[in-house]
């Protein structure tokens, strides 16, 4: 009665519906993209100004007027921003490389909603320099991929007024169901960053923060596209690639060669459903994962790069959202990486897109036998059905195969997302896995209920993983366990010429194992001060009980089983990102299983100019342990220049103590026409505890051409 009831709620929820529309001209001459706004047919379209602030005066309207208007041809959407400034000298826009930190910028952003299912949506971000930044969004905003890169054109210009922005994108970048009059959902947003003030055309509530941004149900409706198609068509980029590789082996040094092509293609079998293929897939371009020191015994979770598996990836996301605990169906790295090292992809095919109500996503993947692993497939299927306003139901079948079929690990779940209305979701999945290894099956459950207003914010959830749960394809930090998680926090915004608001949160959990055998909880209690300028300050106090059951090693110290009762505080300080350098810092302080730990970082950003940027993270632990004391240090720089938005190159050092390595990573990466790259690549690595005597150093080109018919 209670579930009936619920979702009778759900079907009469209005979920901030806006009556906002934005209308679209269509033109017949293609728009210049260089930032200036002298066409005429800009000023034949009416705009809409009406921006309203979230940040700081939520409610209240833009202080600067702003416009934006829209334009289309048979090919092309354009929108164009028109951002007056009484100050154009103090105008914040430092950044020029692809995909970088916009939102420190003022800048510009759009969020289409190509379905107008309110549920995924294509987000655009630029500054008054024409940077770009793109992200493919799913599940409400719950999945925001911001290394999706779609194939369009920036420009911006400051002036005397303040300034402009001309944005074309093709509809062949876009999915969307083909109608000879079609209505998109759409919003757009300003950042000022002197003011750190942040509007919306249609309104995103404060209680959002910046994830709001990303939300397509606060959108407002894009009409007067007619006539427009997005026609199925093939998309070809074969790749190119040649180097040379010194390797120490032993005592000697091992020199090869190396030159290697490949293919993608991408066929648009609809309008709205794309085919991608590979074959003999290479990621030379990928940038290495960044050094950790792992002080726990549970293995660490490392992002996605590969440009591949990134597209689309939020329609295979499907998991548990529990922090310390995730659990996932489906992991890509589990795809041509093992224990570290890349294995070769073979081929493989992606089929991805929306029929009807219906998100589907299917995988296959091959990678190459070695001496040291077979042969693998990889395979996934996922299917989600849209519910009500903006809920879904789906599923999720996952297999891994080897050895010609005799050795598998198969895994499967269905998962549930309501939304009631726009401040209450509730998440749900049951999962299962099977192995030929152990002739074993088990489940896990997840359920999860948040709810938040402006001022409160409270998620609640319980984890339950069986101890035979292994899923090959995904990630399971720890099995057997039964967690229970709370999470809240209360906000108070305050008019006051230094503090904009103040909060404090509470955060705990208590796990126990199937035979409810406690194995640990936590608490974390704390409070936050954010203020006018940007900076921010938190400090948190926690209590931590946690069994060990089995003794492992950490370093070189050696921690037995039993049960430790630790305590620590932690500090955390952030400086302004709206300033050309800016600092994070923290600090812990506390106990570490039977001895003590102090960690601090320190992180900052040096925006030089629009071209030149520094970013360096420092990270040190000092563990004293009665029986041993050690000290591991992480360093991190990147240096970068970008020449335009179409020119990057990236200098990256990473210097790790644990792992006795320093390694070097020098990028160049040219986009010589849209959707087009040369990269040059090269690699060294040294092992330091030799006195850096032994390296290996690789220098990599590769070429790839996109066309399509």
């Amino acid at each position: 009665m209670g579930l009936l009831l619920l979702l009778l709620f759900i079907m009469n929820s209005s979920e901030g519906l806006s009556n906002k529309t934005i209308h679209a001209l269509r033109i017949d001459e293609p728009i210049n993209i260089d930032g200036k706004f002298d066409e005429s047919a800009w000023n034949r379209t009416d705009g809409t100004d009406d921006f309203i602030q979230q940040e700081p005066n939520e409610g209240q309207p833009i202080t600067l007027h702003t416009e934006v208007r829209v334009l289309y041809d048979t090919n092309t959407l354009y929108i164009g921003f028109v951002c007056d400034d009484s100050h154009p000298a103090r105008i914040m826009a430092n950044e020029m490389r692809r995909d970088g930190l916009l939102w420190q910028n003022d800048s510009v952003y759009i969020l289409l909603d190509t379905y107008g299912d309110r549920r995924q949506a294509f987000f655009f971000r630029t500054n008054a320099r024409g940077a770009r930044m793109d992200a493919a969004v799913s599940d409400d905003g719950q999945n925001i991929n911001d290394n999706w890169d779609c194939i369009w054109e920036s420009a911006g210009e400051i002036n005397e007024k303040g300034w402009t922005v001309e944005i074309a994108i093709p509809f062949n970048q876009l999915r969307f169901i083909e109608k000879p009059s079609m209505t998109w959902g759409v919003n757009f947003g300003r950042d000022i960053m002197r003011t750190n003030e942040k509007s919306q055309w249609v309104p995103v509530p404060r209680s959002e923060s910046w994830p709001g941004t990303y939300r397509p149900i606060y959108q407002g409706k894009l009409v007067g596209l007619e006539g427009v198609h997005s026609p199925s068509h093939f998309g070809f980029k074969p790749y190119l690639l040649g180097g040379i590789e010194d390797r120490f082996v032993g005592n000697t040094v091992e020199r090869s060669g190396t030159a290697d092509l490949g293919l993608d293609v991408k066929y648009g079998i609809t309008p709205n459903l794309t085919l991608d293929m590979t074959v003999n897939t290479d990621f030379a371009q990928v940038e290495a994962d960044a050094e950790q020191v792992n002080l726990t015994r549970f293995s660490l979770f490392l992002p996605e790069k590969r440009d591949f598996f990134l597209e689309g990836s939020g329609l295979f996301a499907f998991g548990a959202r529990s922090g310390r605990y995730p659990l996932s169906l489906f992991y890509s790295r589990r795809i041509g990486i093992e224990e570290n090292q890349q294995v070769r992809i073979l081929g493989g095919g992606k089929l991805s897109g929306k029929v009807g109500n219906y998100s589907i996503g299917a995988l296959n993947m091959i990678t190459e036998s070695r001496s040291d692993s077979p042969l693998v497939n990889f395979s996934a299927l996922r299917v989600k059905r849209d519910i009500f306003n903006s809920s879904n139901i789906g599923f999720i079948l996952t297999n891994r195969q080897s050895e010609l079929g005799s050795r598998y690990n198969r895994s499967g779940g269905i998962d549930l997302a309501l939304q009631p209305d726009d401040q209450w979701r509730i998440y749900g999945i049951v999962a299962g896995t099977s192995s030929d290894e152990s002739s074993a099956t088990d489940r896990a459950l997840y359920l999860s209920n948040d709810w938040r207003n402006n001022f409160f914010h409270i998620n609640t959830s319980y984890l339950d993983i069986g101890p035979d749960f292994m899923t090959e394809m995904g990630y399971v930090r720890r099995t057997n366990i039964r967690l229970l998680n709370l999470e809240t926090d209360l906000t108070r915004r305050l008019k006051n010429h230094m503090i904009r608001e103040m909060g404090v949160f509470l955060t705990g959990n208590y796990l126990l194992d199937h035979e409810n055998v406690q194995l640990g909880h936590e608490a974390h209690i704390g409070g936050n001060m954010v203020f006018n300028s940007g900076d921010n300050f938190r400090v948190t106090l926690n209590q931590t009980f946690d069994r060990v059951v089995e003794d492992f090693q950490i370093q070189d110290a050696h921690i037995l089983a039993g049960d430790y009762d630790l305590s620590s505080v932690s500090l955390n300080a952030i400086t302004s990102t709206n300033r050309p350098f800016s600092v994070e810092g923290r600090l812990n302080y506390g106990d570490y299983f039977h001895g003590r730990v102090l960690s601090f970082g320190v992180y900052n950003d040096w925006r030089i100019t629009y071209q030149w940027a520094i970013e360096t993270r420092y990270d040190h632990n000092w563990i004293d342990l009665p029986e041993i004391s050690f000290r591991t240090n992480v360093f991190r720089a990147r240096i970068m220049y970008s020449l335009n938005p179409d020119f990057f190159s990236k200098l990256y050092v990473q210097y790790n103590d644990s792992r006795d390595r320093l390694s070097v990573n020098f990028l160049i990466d040219y986009i010589y026409r849209p959707g087009s790259n040369f990269y040059l690549v090269y690699n060294q690595a040294w092992n330091a505890s030799d006195g850096l005597r032994s390296r290996t150093w690789t220098v990599l080109s590769k070429f790839n051409y996109f066309f399509s018919l």
